[in-house]
């Protein structure tokens, strides 16, 4: 039934990372897009990963990558965690920062890498010949909708411009995976800052307290088997929806997001 679906309480859905340079010294430069573009983008990788026809082919210029805006999430007594896998990417990479210090994972095609909260991560990937590199995700509630995530930064509020906001917080991410990797301890002050302000920000949010009731209820912190509740996401894809993402439907395509040009899925399932 679906009031007892698991995936019915969680936030799920496919992101085309941020098309970008990483020069020599990790600075992040971001290419040049509009909304357009990233739902086009989309479209065609959720099309290939569907096996369906496709209308177009995409590709990132040579020498170029593709990034998500480096982000996390506080968490509530350690939920949601956030399950991510890339498709159509030769290299992919999650940089990940927490308590423990500074880890880079590599990811291999469909893999699931399980983020929890605490963590601040970057997720960075080459592209296979012809594609963008398509990211897959599922949070295990939908609370990050309230609050309960946020662009990793220093300086408080993030430009809403999507290339200001990605030179802002790789900028600040680059130097917080420096400090991890060179001393662990050096860098808890600023995760305990970062995240300390986002529990302040949801802090006796009764809508959030409901959400996380409905998710226990149906389950959702429960799947034992996250591999076939990625198969049930890409299940809801056909030719209808993937065409209502290529014409940028504000239900189901937004830009810019977490992975650059998204959609949620969840609202299908209503």
């Amino acid at each position: 039934m679906p009031g007892n679906d698991p995936l019915g309480a969680r936030l799920f859905g496919y992101g085309v990372p941020y098309r970008a340079v990483i020069a020599a010294d990790g600075r992040v430069e971001p290419l040049p897009t509009d909304p357009a573009r990233e739902a086009f983008d989309l479209a065609a990788e959720l099309e290939h990963l569907a096996d369906l026809p496709t209308a177009g082919a995409t590709a990132v210029e040579p020498d170029s990558w593709v990034v998500s805006v480096p982000f996390g999430r506080c968490g509530v007594d350690g939920l949601p965690r956030e399950h991510l896998a890339v498709f159509h990417a030769d290299l992919a990479y999650l940089d990940v920062v927490d308590e423990h210090g500074s880890a880079e994972h590599a990811l291999a095609e469909g893999e699931i890498f399980t983020i929890l909260p605490g963590m601040v991560v970057r997720l960075r990937a080459r592209p296979r010949r012809g594609h963008r590199a398509l990211v897959r995700f599922q949070t295990e509630d939908q609370t990050p909708l309230l609050g309960n995530a946020a662009p990793y930064s220093t300086e408080g509020a993030v430009p809403d411009a999507y290339d200001g906001r990605l030179r802002q917080t790789h900028q600040a991410f680059a130097a917080l995976h420096s400090r991890g990797q060179a001393c662990p301890d050096a860098c808890r002050d600023d995760l305990a800052t970062f995240f300390g302000a986002m529990s302040e920000r949801i802090a006796g949010n009764d809508e959030i307290r409901s959400t996380r009731e409905e998710a226990r209820r149906r389950g959702a912190y429960d799947v034992d088997d996250e591999v076939e509740s990625g198969r049930r996401q890409l299940r809801l894809l056909d030719r209808d929806v993937i065409g209502r993402i290529r014409n940028c439907d504000p239900e189901l395509f937004r830009f810019p997001g977490m992975f650059g040009g998204i959609t949620t899925l969840f609202n299908l399932l209503d």
